[in-house]
């Protein structure tokens, strides 16, 4: 009878302490209440009714900095080269940067594509190489393949081979007329083979 009572205030015991574990403490002054968990954190862009969608792209960017994307994560930078009209000439995609295999070069070329067409860019200029062997000469005729089929699907409005590029060819021509940064490219009539332009 005796060891039936110990069992039983045992459990009674042993449930009052779970009871008092589980139940919320009474703060007693003085006493500093634990702090609170961390909110996760979540990007919420600022409306500013005058900013364009690249300045919205920076500031996601400088945002992946901040709370520590490493680099290493992150995907290489589209646009290699120069912005539109730091030499006069027209924004660059450098798609042969770092020796990419044929997939990827696509992938920074509709990735960089589609980012010049939402800071409103009219023109850009991709440079894939040239070659008889070695991946720019691969890159060059997959990139055209690519500009082709997009320009089917009204993904583009033209693209112009960079051996036609200048004065004499009436695509460069007309786009030169709506962009006079194209006019002032480098590459204007220099029949270069190793850069393909796109008008967006």
């Amino acid at each position: 009878m005796k060891a039936k009572t110990n069992a039983r205030q045992k459990r009674e015991a042993e449930t009052l302490r779970r009871r008092e574990a589980f139940a919320p403490k009474k703060e007693t002054p003085g006493t500093v209440p634990p702090p609170a968990p961390p909110e996760p954190v979540r990007f919420v862009p600022e409306t500013f009714p005058d900013r364009t969608p690249e300045e919205d792209t920076l500031e996601f960017l400088a945002y992946l900095d901040r709370h520590g994307v490493p680099a290493e994560k992150q995907d290489p930078p589209v646009r290699a080269g120069k912005p539109a009209g730091a030499s006069g000439g027209m924004p660059e995609l450098d798609l042969e940067a770092g020796m990419p295999l044929v997939s990827e070069a696509l992938g920074r070329m509709r990735t960089g594509i589609q980012e010049m067409r939402v800071s409103r860019v009219k023109a850009v200029k991709l440079i894939h190489g040239y070659g008889s062997t070695g991946r720019g000469g691969k890159i060059c005729p997959a990139v055209r393949r690519e500009l082709a089929d997009m320009k089917r699907r009204k993904l583009i409005a033209d693209y112009i081979p960079g051996e036609d590029f200048g004065p004499l060819d009436a695509a460069s021509r007309n786009l030169a007329e709506q962009n006079r940064n194209v006019s002032r490219d480098p590459d204007y009539g220099r029949m270069n083979h190793g850069i393909t332009v796109v008008a967006l």
